[in-house]
């Protein structure tokens, strides 16, 4: 199953890119959606470098997922492949395109769940996992634009923490 989302930050891509680059980030991209515990990250993305995190579905069931970055264009894009979790495919690239002092955020997902029977697959992925997938970027997209507007991106490209706790 493909996805592509796209979301307009009015930021520089630098800004937007270095904030997406750096894996202790994940937890206020998802904010309020899911409870996500960073277990091992590297601190800059880079090919081979391995992210670890629990996530919390349904406020009580723990998932650990394992991701290994495959592809690494500083300001232009990277992307990661699932190495553990219940997908037997989950390749993720994200893509920043700059447009009129603006930063077009991209995001491309071709995924597949790995289920112990064939019978219902399809529909298992196109009603659960699909709306589920939907539901996290349009959450996303929320935070991205609180994280823009409140200056937790803005110092990102000079390598400044973020400026604000979540």
């Amino acid at each position: 199953m493909h996805f592509i989302f796209e979301h307009i930050l009015p930021l520089p891509r630098e800004s937007v890119f270095a904030f997406f680059g750096k894996p202790e980030h994940l937890p206020l991209l998802h904010a309020g959606w899911s409870k996500i515990r960073l277990l091992q990250h590297e601190t800059q993305v880079r090919v081979g470098a391995e992210t670890w995190v629990e996530l919390t579905l349904a406020r009580f069931i723990p998932m650990v997922l394992g991701f290994r970055h495959f592809l690494f264009e500083p300001s232009f894009r990277f992307g990661e492949e699932a190495i553990h979790g219940p997908f037997s495919k989950f390749v993720h690239i994200h893509e920043f395109r700059p447009q009129n002092g603006s930063t077009v955020v991209r995001d491309l997902l071709d995924l597949e769940v790995c289920l112990p029977w064939n019978y219902g697959a399809e529909t298992t992925m196109n009603y659960c996992v699909a709306s589920a997938v939907k539901r996290m970027f349009r959450h996303r997209a929320e935070a991205l634009t609180r994280l823009a507007s409140d200056g937790t991106m803005a110092g990102c490209a000079s390598g400044l923490a973020p400026t604000k706790e979540r």
